[in-house]
């Protein structure tokens, strides 16, 4: 075969097995991934049902919070990445919400070590805190 047909098939290949395995950018974004390591991580589900544009107002708190880049935002999903102030630690910060069940998702997980000192239960304390607060 010559180099520019298996150049060509190995592409192709690529292309078809990622549609077959997608990665996690594809997960459901109504259902976020369960907390393996609680030591470094913190799920919790809060009740949106009286709140006006509660995802709007989830991204505009995250938008203002520091050391804060959202990532992606897809229709009813957000993820941010947030680094902490001294060591420079990347921890993942993932919104889902669901209209039709009337809650958000909020789910903070750091990236490396065992503990994370509660810094994810504060960030989704912190972040739950100015939502009923607005």
């Amino acid at each position: 075969m010559s180099y520019k047909l298996m150049k060509f098939l190995s592409l192709l290949m690529i292309i078809f097995l990622s549609f077959i395995n997608p990665s996690s950018s594809f997960a459901s974004h109504i259902e976020l991934k369960p907390c393996i390591e609680i030591s470094h991580c913190v799920k919790e589900v809060l009740d949106v049902e009286n709140a006006d544009l509660p995802f709007e107002k989830v991204k505009t708190i995250i938008k203002n919070s520091p050391r804060t880049e959202i990532i992606e935002i897809d229709d009813d999903y957000l993820h941010a990445e947030v680094t902490s102030r001294i060591m420079k630690y990347i921890d993942d910060l993932e919104i889902s919400y669901s209209p039709d069940k009337n809650n958000i998702v909020i789910r903070s997980e750091s990236r490396v070590g065992e503990g994370d000192f509660g810094v994810n239960k504060k960030r989704v304390e912190n972040l739950i805190n100015k939502f009923l607060e607005s």
